[in-house]
């Protein structure tokens, strides 16, 4: 990155940096300092679909134009679900639906052990188009 607005702009920026490393206090200070509704969303599933959602989409800006980001949802089995859309399913978990081995599922998981792998495909004639993947918060579609 060359400036400091594009290292602000990149998507590999961690939502919090480790406490004491860089200076800034510890998770429980922040948190404590917050508004009760505040804390509360930030804890949130939402808010937790929400930022992925960003994240992919500036992934998404940077790749070329014959290629896709995918997201996989990892199973505690070790299969993983291709994602077609996540969303919030309540305050603390996360609903999936996408394909495991080819035919359509949905996958609900509590956030903490909600596990994801991306990585980047190349459009070619047997994926015809650039899929989205739809992100679900609060009532709201965000497409990445």
């Amino acid at each position: 990155m060359s400036t400091e607005e594009d290292r602000d702009q990149d998507f590999r920026k961690p939502y919090l940096t480790l406490p004491g490393v860089t200076g800034m206090p510890p998770v429980e200070e922040i948190l404590a300092s917050m508004p009760a509704e505040a804390q509360h969303r930030f804890e949130s599933a939402g808010e937790f679909v929400r930022r992925l959602a960003v994240r992919v989409q500036k992934w998404r800006e940077k790749l070329p134009e014959d290629e896709q980001p995918v997201i996989l949802a990892l199973l505690p089995n070790g299969a993983a679900v291709e994602v077609w859309s996540v969303g919030e399913d309540g305050h603390s978990s996360v609903v999936v639906e996408g394909a495991l081995d080819g035919a359509p599922c949905m996958f609900i998981s509590h956030q903490a052990s909600f596990q994801i792998l991306s990585y980047t495909q190349k459009i070619t004639k047997e994926t015809k188009a650039r899929k989205t993947i739809g992100f679900h918060v609060g009532g709201e579609e965000i497409e990445a």
